[in-house]
């Protein structure tokens, strides 16, 4: 039995899979952020008792702000933003959520022209001082997730991003690695070892086989992932599935059974 949790990026709207991930084999459920945000308090409450009456927890949350909401450039409202943390954030925090992942490709790209430096300046700002006080108040981490060069052109590898952590330096503000985009970045399994104390939340699918969840044989080294997450005593525990399939059921199915197995 592995010590670490399992679960899957899912929409918390769709029931017949929120129940096919529950065979398949999820701990836990993986919902989107921004969508939690759109919700009505109805549709809220009620995938709340769905967690509850099914026993799978939704500990975690991707997608942190829409693409709309600017986050690096000139036009940043703060006021939006922090409006938008303090609302979804006790949302999430009523499901039982623990981490939200700041992916946020689109929101967080540079424009053309601006600056590097300036907008690293304001993605630590952003972290700092309008992330970190909502994820305290609400008892949630937020977890800065690299995006491979061809998706986003900030903050591009886990390297990058550990640094972000160490500049934003609070405790509320950690890293993400996400397999499939760690090795597209051609990224140095090992130095997941220098992630120890930083490391909160991880996305896995396979880099060789086109985004899909892991499959035994599919030129993916998962074994030696795992592997490291041990040496590191990741402490969070918890790995979501989070990328393609042709087949939801038994594709989970076959990535849960083989990293369970691990």
């Amino acid at each position: 039995m592995s010590e670490f949790l399992f679960g899957v990026c899912i929409s918390f709207k769709d029931r017949t899979r929120l129940l096919e991930a529950k065979a398949a084999g999820a701990q836990y459920y993986e919902i989107n952020f921004t969508g939690l945000s759109e919700a009505t308090e109805s549709e809220a409450d009620e995938f709340l008792s769905f967690t509850k009456s099914e026993g799978i927890p939704c500990f975690a949350a991707n997608g942190m702000f829409p693409g709309e909401m600017k986050l690096i450039g000139e036009q940043i409202d703060y006021v939006l933003i922090d409006e938008y943390l303090d609302k979804t954030a006790e949302r999430f925090s009523k499901l039982g959520g623990k981490t939200v992942v700041l992916g946020s490709g689109k929101a967080r790209r540079i424009p053309d022209g601006f600056s590097y430096v300036k907008a690293t300046e304001q993605f630590v700002t952003l972290c700092a001082d309008h992330v970190a006080p909502y994820m305290k108040k609400y008892g949630i981490t937020c977890a800065i997730e690299p995006l491979r060069s061809g998706e986003c052109n900030l903050i591009t590898t886990a390297a990058r991003g550990y640094e972000i952590c160490k500049l934003a330096n609070v405790d509320e503000v950690k890293l993400l690695v996400d397999l499939y985009h760690f090795d597209c970045e051609k990224e140095d399994r090992q130095s997941i070892l220098n992630y120890k104390n930083c490391l909160q939340h991880i996305h896995i699918a396979s880099a060789t086989n086109d985004r899909k969840y892991p499959k035994a044989n599919d030129g993916t080294d998962y074994k030696q992932f795992i592997d490291l997450l041990r040496q590191i005593d990741y402490k969070s525990k918890l790995i979501s599935l989070e990328g393609r399939c042709d087949d939801f059921s038994s594709e989970a199915k076959e990535a849960f059974d083989l990293l369970k197995s691990m």
